[in-house]
């Protein structure tokens, strides 16, 4: 089997890979500090969380599976995140969405969807792993993380099977009661 594996194209090896699910790990939890990282936007511009300090941070990892194919559960979550982005926005709290698709479709998702928040390639599931999040059907599942300004995590979901994305709802409740943070 491994030497079946070296010889195909490494992104269908690793959906190969992980093709039977691996559930999610505790590796973030509420009250730490976020671990820091640096991602390239879709123009290859590398950013790094902790440029963000001073400012909350709604940390997203999403399912695209190419530029056509986003995960059914997902793609409605990141259209919510858009029609509501102005809100986050007005509450200081800035939205980075990371995927696992190469900088080049990163980039032509966020033009084709018109996605105005932090769009950041993980193609190599590099920071989806840092964070402990498992993988299922050839992608890691999603997770989602509230930051406050100093870099402490607020919130913390992550799908360990279907994705079920916590409501933008629910986070600008979350918002209002840590307003000083």
């Amino acid at each position: 089997m491994s030497s079946f594996l070296s010889s195909i194209n490494p992104v269908n090896k690793k959906f190969l890979e992980n093709i039977v699910p691996r559930s999610s790990k505790t590796m973030v939890q509420v009250g730490d500090l976020v671990p820091d990282f640096e991602l390239p936007d879709g123009t290859g511009k590398p950013v790094k969380l902790s440029d963000f300090r001073g400012q909350r941070v709604l940390l997203v990892f999403t399912r695209i599976f190419t530029d056509k194919i986003f995960c059914p559960l997902c793609f409605p979550h990141l259209n919510n995140l858009k029609k509501d982005y102005e809100a986050f926005k007005s509450k200081d709290v800035e939205v980075i969405v990371i995927n696992t698709t190469p900088v080049e479709m990163t980039l032509q998702i966020t033009e084709e969807q018109n996605y105005p928040f932090v769009f950041l390639s993980d193609e190599h599931w590099e920071i989806f792993s840092l964070f402990g999040l498992g993988a299922a059907i050839g992608a890691p599942l999603p997770g989602q993380f509230l930051i406050d300004r100093d870099g402490k995590v607020l919130f913390v979901y992550t799908a360990n099977s279907l994705p079920n994305h916590p409501d933008n709802k629910e986070m600008f409740s979350l918002l209002s009661k840590v307003a000083t943070t």
